[in-house]
């Protein structure tokens, strides 16, 4: 983060956005109309000033950049656009602006200060056009800028909170104004690993492992979703949850296979987002996706997933490869002929020359069932 940081200032003295006057400090939200803005003091966050009313629109990630940017940007033709895109003088008295296709599928489009016009094709992509065309700034300055409606409403989301527990990998505990209050996190459910009605769930520990190695500790920023609740019927504060590097923790938790996605009742916010990654995670095999965990079932007990048994062929059947899954839950092996491995996630993916280099490393392992 710090190394950020160091590159965000250096760009801001490259770029020659040096500490401003007072004697223009008025001006300032004129002067920045149309720019991406990253505050250098702080932990690089990115602004956009709307060129329509001069106020600057926080954006979180990519993901957010996306949104905020296309609900700005204001219809143009193609004809329009193609004139935009062949002439350097045209598109200058655009600069800042972000247009969409209305004769198209409303693709949009930003012009940056020298008439280069950037296509927002999704999250990334607006990630990317935040990151390369930002003008760092500092926080005394920024603060002369007039803060959106939109933000004003959602301040709290700005702001970093300490995650002093993690009960599992859908639930924590913040400390807010010096009081810790539990969050139940929206839009996803990971398998149980406390609750006295049932048995620790496969992958659960896993899931509650990851949480910890990315929250505990960690300085976060929380947001509140305007369709569900504020806080749930056991007084748990509903919110989702971004890492300091602009990491939305609820949808990574989907995406590598640790938690489902879950909507209770009514649609949330990033619902699409979330189901989509859900997806991919599900056919990449990831986490509990994978047939070496979980195979998508995490009702199962973790316990089943154990081997309590010993190896049931000697050490001396050592021709060709074998395989195996370096996951924690794994327990079988597989020579090169039975195709089993082909299934294993490439994440955790381990080959050797002989079962009995395997063996050395991997003591507890069993021939695969689908191998006899």
């Amino acid at each position: 983060m710090k190394k950020r940081l160091i590159i965000l200032s250096i760009l801001a003295i490259v770029i020659g956005l040096f500490p401003l006057n007072h004697s223009f400090a008025s001006e300032l939200s004129n002067k920045l109309k149309g720019r991406i803005l990253l505050q250098v003091e702080s932990k690089g966050e990115a602004w956009y000033v709307n060129p329509k009313d001069s106020n600057r629109y926080y954006m979180a990630n990519g993901s957010e950049a996306y949104n905020i940017m296309r609900s700005l940007g204001v219809g143009i033709t193609n004809k329009d656009l193609e004139k935009i895109k062949a002439d350097k003088n045209i598109a200058k008295k655009q600069q800042g602006k972000i247009f969409l296709q209305v004769e198209n599928h409303g693709e949009a489009y930003y012009i940056d200060i020298n008439g280069n016009n950037y296509y927002l094709k999704d999250g990334e992509a607006a990630y990317q056009i935040m990151r390369q065309l930002g003008l760092g700034i500092k926080n005394s300055d920024l603060i002369k800028i007039t803060l959106s409606e939109k933000d004003k409403t959602a301040s709290s989301s700005l702001e970093f909170y300490q995650v002093v527990d993690v009960v599992d990998g859908d639930t924590i505990k913040v400390k807010i104004n010096n009081e810790t209050k539990a969050l139940r996190l929206i839009g996803l459910d990971t398998p149980e690993t406390l609750d006295p009605r049932k048995p620790v769930q496969c992958f659960g520990r896993e899931a509650s492992q990851k949480a910890k190695e990315l929250l505990l500790g960690k300085e976060v920023r929380l947001e509140v979703d305007s369709t569900q609740e504020n806080i749930d019927k056991y007084g748990r504060l509903l919110r989702y949850v971004w890492l300091d590097d602009g990491t939305l923790y609820n949808e990574k938790m989907i995406k590598d296979g640790y938690a489902h996605e879950y909507t209770y009742e009514v649609a949330y916010k990033y619902q699409v987002q979330f189901k989509a990654a859900q997806k991919e995670a599900q056919d990449n095999k990831k986490g509990f996706w994978s047939s070496t965990t979980c195979n998508g079932d995490t009702t199962k007990e973790a316990q089943q997933l154990v081997s309590t048994t010993t190896p049931q062929v000697s050490l001396n059947q050592t021709s060709g490869k074998y395989y195996t899954s370096s996951y924690s839950t794994s327990k079988y092996y597989y020579p090169e002929s039975c195709k089993g491995w082909e299934d294993l996630n490439t994440s955790y993916l381990k080959s050797f020359n002989s079962l009995e280099d395997l063996l050395k490393t991997y003591s507890s392992k069993v021939l695969s069932p689908s191998c006899n």
